[in-house]
C-alpha cells in the first residue's frame, strides 16, 4: 500500500495522511510525513520489505514499489521495518553509480528531496508501471502517485477534461500524458525530473528509451537472453525467501512461470466464478509442477461489487476491474507472502499482441499472425455518443502521441503507441492494484525482459516464435494438456493452426447446441454482468445527474448512453465507472 504527494508549498501535518489513506476501504496504512523550508511530502508504508523511507541530515529518499536491486543481494526483502533497500539506492544514487535501466529491476518510483537546496528530483521506471503525475502552475508544483488524491489536494477535482473521458470510455485509457483533470499530467516514463522549489524544471532528461535498434543476430540469441533475464529475476528473490505463491490459470504464461519456479515450496491460487475449464486446467498444471493449488470461487456480479473500492484504489482514467485479486488480497493471504509471481504483459511485450494484424484475426483466433501496414490509430472514433469537437481533439491527441512514438520508432510506432508508457495499456491497472495490496512480481515486465521486447524485430514476436523457443523446455511437465484457449502451448504455431481450429470450431457447435454452457475463463462474463439487474439499478442512479456530468449536454444523450445503444459492453463498463467516480467527487 504505497503512495507519496509531494508539494513545494507546505501542507497541514496530517493532511497528506487523510489523503493517502482515503483511497483505501479498510487496513488503512500507516504514512510517513515530511515537512520542511522546502514543503511537504508523504508516503505510506510500502508492502515490500526494505523500502521504508530514508533520511539523513540532508536528504529524504522515497522509494513507492518493489524493485530489485540488481547491483547487489536483496536480503532485505525479509527483514520487516526495514530501509536497507531505500538507502542502497540512496547511496549509489549519491555517488553517481546508480543506472536505473540496469541496476533497478520491476515497477517504482523514487523521490528525493535535498533539505538544504530544496531540490527535488523524481525518477520514473522504463515504462512507468507507476505513473507519476504532476500539478504545476505560477504558484506550486506538486507530485504524486494517485491522480485523484493529486487532484484533491489541489482543488482541481472536479474540474475534468472532457477529452480524457472520451477517451477513457472508449479506450479504457487517457492518451498520454493527459488524465481526466485538464491541469494535472502525467511525467515521462524512465524519466529523471529535477526542479528546484516552485519554480520549472531545470534539468530533466530520459535514461532510457526504447529504441528501434535491433541488437540480437538470431532468434535463438534472443530467446536465451529472455530465458537468462527471467530466471536472474526470480532467482534474485527466491534466494532471499521461501514464502513465494504464484497465480495458476490454463495458460502458457504462468505454465512457463511454474516450471521456472519447480522445486520451490510454493502455493498457487486462480480466481474463478465456478470450477470450469479453466480450473480443471489449473488443477492439472498444479499437479504437474507440484503447486498447492487454492482455487478460489467468486460471486458472479464480483465485479460490481468491487466497483466503488477498486475505482478509487487505481484512480480515475484506470479501468478497475483489472484489479481481480482485490478482496482476495486477505481472504487468501496474498499479503502474507514475500513474493507473489504473476504472468502479467507477456502477450504485449513478447507475443506482439499489440501489432496490428490483418482483419478477421481477433474472431477467429486459428488464422496465424500476419502483420497489417494499417497505421490508422484513430479509425474506431465515429460515434455519436459524443460530439464532433470532442472526437476531433481525441483524434489530434492520439495522432500527437503517435507521431512522438515515431520519432524512435518509425517502423513500429504503432505497437508501442498502446505500450509507451504503459498507461496506454488497458491492462495496466492490475499493477496498479496489486503492488498496493502485497508483494506482487511479473517477471515479464522486468527490465531486461522490457528492453528486450524493445530490441528485437515484430516477425520475431509475432505467432509466439521467440516465446515458444524459450518456453519449450518449460513446458514439457504438461506437453499434452491444452491452453484455456484450445492450443497446445508445447507445439508451434504452424501444428497448433490445424489443432486451434478443431478446438475452435467444436466449441462453437458445442455452445450453440447447449452441449457447452456457462462461463469457461477466468475472468467475468461481462454480457451477463451488464444486463442483470443489479448492474440496471447501480447506472440508473446517475440518470438524474446529467448536470454534474461534464461531457453530456443533453438529458437524451445520457439516457441513450446508458441504454447502452451505441456502446460496446467493455465501453459500457467504462462508462459505468466514469458515473461512479464524477458523483463520487460531487
Amino acid at each position: 500500500m504505497s503512495d507519496f504527494i509531494f508539494s513545494a508549498d507546505k501542507i497541514k501535518k496530517n493532511i497528506i495522511t487523510q489523503k493517502i489513506q482515503s483511497i483505501y476501504d479498510k487496513n488503512l496504512p500507516e504514512v510517513y510525513e515530511f515537512h520542511g523550508k522546502w514543503g511537504s511530502a508523504g508516503v505510506s508504508v510500502n508492502p515490500y520489505n526494505g523500502f521504508l523511507p530514508f533520511e539523513n541530515n540532508v536528504y529524504i529518499t522515497i522509494v513507492v514499489g518493489g524493485p530489485l536491486l540488481m547491483f547487489r543481494d536483496n536480503i532485505f526483502l525479509s527483514k520487516e521495518d526495514s530501509n536497507e533497500g531505500t538507502q542502497a539506492i540512496f547511496e549509489r544514487w549519491n555517488q553517481d553509480q546508480l543506472k536505473f535501466e540496469t541496476d533497478l529491476s520491476g515497477p517504482f518510483s523514487i523521490l528525493i528531496i535535498n533539505k538544504e537546496t530544496s531540490e527535488i528530483t523524481s525518477i520514473t521506471d522504463l515504462m512507468s508501471f507507476i505513473p507519476v503525475y504532476e500539478f504545476n502552475n505560477s504558484t506550486n508544483i506538486m507530485l504524486s502517485t494517485h491522480v485523484d488524491i493529486l487532484a484533491e489536494l489541489t482543488g482541481e477535482d472536479n474540474q475534468y477534461d472532457k477529452v480524457s473521458i472520451a477517451d477513457f470510455i472508449l479506450h479504457g485509457i487517457t492518451t498520454f500524458p493527459y488524465t481526466i483533470y485538464e491541469n494535472i499530467s502525467q511525467i515521462n516514463p524512465a524519466f529523471v525530473y529535477k526542479f528546484r522549489g516552485k519554480h520549472q524544471a531545470f534539468h530533466s532528461r530520459y535514461y532510457w528509451l526504447p529504441r528501434e535498434e535491433y541488437k540480437y543476430k538470431s532468434l535463438k540469441e534472443a530467446a536465451r537472453n529472455l530465458d537468462y533475464a527471467l530466471n536472474q529475476f526470480i532467482t534474485k528473490i527466491t534466494n532471499e525467501t521461501n514464502s513465494i505463491a504464484q497465480f495458476v490459470s490454463g495458460g502458457e504464461d504462468s505454465r512457463m512461470l511454474s516450471g521456472m519456479l519447480y522445486g520451490h515450496d510454493r502455493d498457487g491460487h486462480i480466481f474463478l466464478d465456478d470450477i470450469n475449464r479453466e480450473g480443471k486446467i489449473a488443477q492439472t498444471v498444479a499437479k504437474a509442477y507440484d503447486i498447492n493449488l487454492r482455487i478460489t470461487t467468486r460471486d458472479p456480479m464480483h465485479y460490481l461489487e468491487i466497483l466503488p473500492d477498486c475505482s478509487t484504489l487505481v484512480g480515475s482514467g484506470s479501468q478497475y476491474h483489472h484489479a481481480h485479486t482485490y478482496g482476495f488480497h486477505k481472504s487468501c493471504e496474498l499479503d502474507s507472502y514475500t513474493a507473489v509471481f504473476g504472468g502479467l504483459l507477456s502477450d504485449a511485450l513478447l507475443k506482439g499482441f499489440r501489432v496490428n494484424k490483418i482483419k478477421g484475426s481477433s474472431r477467429f483466433p486459428f488464422i496465424p499472425d500476419i502483420k497489417t501496414n494499417n497505421n490508422n490509430i484513430t479509425n474506431n472514433l465515429n460515434t455519436v455518443v459524443f460530439n464532433d469537437d470532442i472526437l476531433k481533439e481525441l483524434k489530434q491527441r492520439r495522432q500527437n502521441h503517435l507521431n512522438y512514438i515515431k520519432k524512435f520508432r518509425k517502423n513500429t510506432a504503432n505497437e508501442w503507441f498502446m505500450l509507451w508508457p504503459i498507461s496506454m495499456n488497458s491492462s495496466s491497472p492490475n499493477i496498479h492494484a496489486n503492488r498496493r495490496l502485497f508483494c506482487s512480481y511479473e517477471p515479464f515486465i522486468s527490465s531486461e525482459v522490457v528492453k528486450l521486447s524493445a530490441s528485437i524485430p515484430q516477425s520475431w514476436k509475432l505467432n509466439r516464435k521467440l516465446f515458444h523457443y524459450a518456453a519449450k523446455p518449460y513446458l514439457k511437465r504438461t506437453k499434452w494438456l491444452f491452453h484455456g484457449k484450445g492450443t497446445l502451448p508445447y507445439y508451434s504455431w504452424k501444428i497448433n493452426t490445424f489443432i486451434h481450429f478443431n478446438t475452435w470450431l467444436y466449441r462453437k457447435i458445442a455452445q450453440r447446441t447447449g452441449i457447452l454452457k456457462g462461463n469457461q475463463g477466468p475472468w467475468g462474463d461481462w454480457r451477463k454482468m451488464v444486463r442483470n439487474e443489479k448492474w440496471d439499478d447501480f447506472v440508473n442512479n446517475y440518470k438524474d445527474l446529467q448536470h454534474q456530468i461534464p461531457f453530456v449536454e443533453n438529458d437524451k444523450q445520457l439516457i441513450q448512453m446508458i441504454n447502452n445503444k451505441e456502446l460496446k459492453v467493455n465501453q459500457y463498463v467504462n462508462l459505468t465507472q466514469v458515473l461512479y467516480e464524477i458523483n463520487k467527487n460531487n
